[in-house]
C-alpha cells in the first residue's frame, strides 16, 4: 500500500502545480486573442456635440397648464423648448399643441410648428402653420396667433382663413374673447376685410 499511496501523493502534488499554470495560460490566451475595442465607435450618440447641447439648454417635451381668470383651462405641450438667450422671461419651442377648455363646454384646439412664451406679458405666440379647431365645427388657418395666459383671448396677428358651418371665410384678423351673453359667453369676431363665401349645397 505504501507505493500506491506514494504515487497518489506525487500525483496530487503535481496537479497542485500544473492546474494553476494551466489556468494562467488560458487567461493569458484570452487577453492576447481578444480584439481591441474603440469605446467611441460603440457609443450610439458619438456624433452628438455635447458643447452644443449644453449651450442650447434644450427641454424635451415640456408642458404647461393653467386656468384663466374667467375659468377657462389652458394646456400646452411642445416637442422641445429652450430659453431665449436674450430674454430669460421668454421661451421658444417647436411642435406645439394647445387646448382651451371653456366653462361653457366648448373646446378650442390649436396646433403650430413654433412658439414663443412671454412670461412677463403673459402671452403665448404661436406661429408657422397655425391651425385652430373649435368644437362647434370651425377650422381656422393663419400664420400667427397670440393666446393670453391670464384671460380668454385668442387673436390672429395675420390674415386667417376659416372653414365652418357658415361656409368659407377670409379675414385680416380674428379675436376670440369672453364678455358675451349668458347663452354665448364667448365671442369670435372677424375683422379687417372680411369675405364670406356661402354655398347652400355644401
Amino acid at each position: 500500500m505504501a507505493p500506491a499511496d506514494n504515487t497518489y501523493s506525487r500525483f496530487v502534488a503535481w496537479m497542485k502545480i500544473l492546474l494553476p499554470l494551466l489556468a494562467l495560460a488560458l487567461l493569458s490566451t484570452l487577453f492576447l486573442v481578444a480584439r481591441t475595442i474603440d469605446p467611441a465607435q460603440n457609443l450610439p450618440f458619438a456624433d452628438i456635440d455635447v458643447d452644443d447641447l449644453a449651450r442650447e439648454q434644450r427641454i424635451g417635451r415640456p408642458n404647461y397648464s393653467g386656468t384663466t381668470a374667467d375659468g377657462a383651462a389652458i394646456s400646452l405641450a411642445a416637442e422641445s423648448a429652450r430659453p431665449d438667450p436674450e430674454d430669460p422671461k421668454r421661451i421658444t419651442g417647436a411642435g406645439v399643441r394647445a387646448a382651451i377648455d371653456l366653462p361653457s363646454g366648448d373646446r378650442v384646439e390649436i396646433a403650430a410648428n413654433a412658439m414663443r412664451l412671454d412670461t412677463a406679458a403673459r402671452v403665448i405666440t404661436l406661429s408657422d402653420g397655425v391651425v385652430v379647431e373649435t368644437s362647434d365645427g370651425y377650422t381656422l388657418r393663419t400664420a400667427a396667433i397670440d393666446v393670453a395666459m391670464d384671460r380668454t383671448r385668442v387673436e390672429a396677428t395675420a390674415p386667417a382663413e376659416v372653414d365652418g358651418p357658415l361656409g368659407r371665410l377670409a379675414a385680416g384678423r380674428f379675436v376670440l374673447t369672453g364678455g358675451g351673453t349668458d347663452r354665448r359667453p364667448y365671442v369670435l369676431v372677424f375683422k379687417s376685410g372680411v369675405k364670406l363665401v356661402y354655398d347652400p349645397n355644401e
